[in-house]
C-alpha cells in the first residue's frame, strides 16, 4: 500500500524555488519505500513553460497543475478543490508551506475531516515502523523545540517553515515525474455562505526577504517609524531586503510581510545587519545562520551581541545613516 503525501500549493503565492525546498525536505525526512509525493499546484492562469520545466526536476512522483479562474484572493475555491482532491487521492498526510493564506485554507479543510493540524513547524519526524508523524516547532520564545504529535487523526495536516532553496538544495531526480495539466471544474462564483461585497487590494510588497543575501534587520531601537526609510535606503544600496522584529508590526509601523522570527518569516541571508534589535530568541530563530552578523544597539548588554560577529554600542539610526554615507561613497562610480 502506497504512503501518499499530498502537497497543495498556490502558483501566485508560493515561489517555485520554495516548493523545491519543501519537497526536497519532505523527501529526505520520510524514508519509506512505498511513499508517493503528490504536488497540486493551483493557478488562475496558465503556468509558464520555464516553471513547468523546473517542476520536472522536483522530487515528486506526480505534479498536477490545476487551473481555474476563481483561484485568486479568497479561500473558498481552494478549500473546495483541496477537499475534493483529498477525497480522490486519499493521502496519509497533507503538508504545505506556512504562509498565512495557506494556513487559513488548511485549517478549514482539516476541520472538514475532523483532523489535527500542526502549523509553523521547523522539522518533521517520521516513524518508519508505525508511519506516525511528529513535528518540532519553537516554543517559550524560541528557548525550546516542542514536539507536536497529531493523534487519532486519519490524515495528518501540517505546514512547515523551511529555509531558502540555497540551504535546502536537491539533486535532479532520476525518476520521471508525471506532470498533469487540468482545468478544475465545478466551482461556482460566490457559492457557499460567503459573498464578496467589495475588494480593497493591499499594496503589492516585493521585498524578496526570503531569498535576499543581505538583510537589514531593524527593531524598536530605531525609535521612530520615520527612521525605517534609512533601512530601505541601505537595503537598496546593498541590493538587500528589509526585515523587522514583531514589535514594529504590532505598533503598525510596517506590514507583517517584513516580519522575521517565530511568528514571521524564516530567512537565510549571508549577511545580517541588526539595527536596534535586542536579540530576543523568537526573532533570532528566524534569521538562519548568516556568515556575518553586524549588530548595533545602545544597550551594551543586549542579547544580540552574544551572537554577533561585530558589535557597535551606539544609536542604531545614527549608525545606519553613517553606513549609508559610507556605502554611497564606496559604491560611487561602480
Amino acid at each position: 500500500m502506497e504512503h501518499v503525501i499530498f502537497v497543495p500549493a498556490i502558483y501566485h503565492i508560493d515561489e517555485i524555488s520554495q516548493l523545491a525546498s519543501l519537497l526536497s525536505f519532505i523527501d529526505s525526512r520520510i524514508a519509506v519505500k512505498d511513499k508517493k509525493i503528490v504536488l497540486y499546484l493551483y493557478s488562475n492562469r496558465k503556468v509558464e513553460d520555464k516553471d513547468i520545466n523546473y517542476l520536472k526536476t522536483f522530487p515528486a512522483n506526480q505534479i498536477v497543475v490545476s487551473e481555474n479562474e476563481l483561484f485568486s484572493d479568497w479561500e473558498w475555491p481552494y478549500i473546495e478543490a483541496i477537499t475534493q482532491h483529498i477525497n480522490t487521492i486519499k493521502p496519509h498526510a497533507v503538508i504545505s508551506t506556512s504562509s498565512d493564506f495557506i494556513k487559513s485554507i488548511l485549517a478549514r479543510v482539516a476541520a472538514r475531516f475532523s483532523c489535527g493540524f500542526a502549523v509553523d513547524c521547523t522539522d518533521l519526524i517520521f516513524d518508519e515502523g508505525t508511519h506516525n508523524y511528529s513535528f518540532l516547532k519553537p516554543a517559550y520564545a524560541g528557548n525550546i523545540n516542542a514536539k507536536i504529535l497529531v493523534k487519532n487523526s486519519s490524515i495528518v495536516f501540517a505546514t512547515l517553515k523551511i529555509k531558502n532553496v540555497a540551504e535546502c538544495s536537491f539533486e535532479a531526480v532520476d525518476k520521471k515525474v508525471e506532470i498533469v495539466e487540468s482545468l478544475f471544474e465545478g466551482l461556482k462564483p460566490f457559492s457557499g455562505k460567503i459573498k464578496i461585497i467589495e475588494k480593497n487590494l493591499a499594496q503589492n510588497i516585493d521585498n524578496k526577504l526570503e531569498s535576499a543575501k543581505i538583510v537589514i534587520g531593524v527593531g524598536r531601537g530605531i525609535k521612530d517609524k520615520e527612521n525605517l526609510k534609512y533601512a530601505f535606503e541601505l537595503a537598496n544600496l546593498l541590493n538587500g531586503a528589509v526585515g523587522v522584529t514583531r514589535p514594529l508590526v504590532d505598533m503598525g509601523w510596517i506590514d507583517k510581510e517584513y516580519q522575521i522570527g517565530q511568528s514571521g518569516k524564516v530567512v537565510s541571508p549571508q549577511i545580517y545587519f541588526a539595527f536596534g534589535v535586542s536579540g530576543a530568541a523568537h526573532h533570532i530563530c528566524g534569521i538562519g545562520s548568516p556568515k556575518l552578523i553586524i549588530a548595533v544597539n545602545k544597550n551594551k548588554d543586549a542579547q544580540i551581541f552574544k551572537i554577533a560577529h561585530y558589535g557597535i554600542v551606539a544609536d542604531a539610526t545614527s549608525v545606519m545613516k553613517s553606513f549609508i554615507k559610507a556605502f554611497k561613497s564606496r559604491l560611487k562610480g561602480c
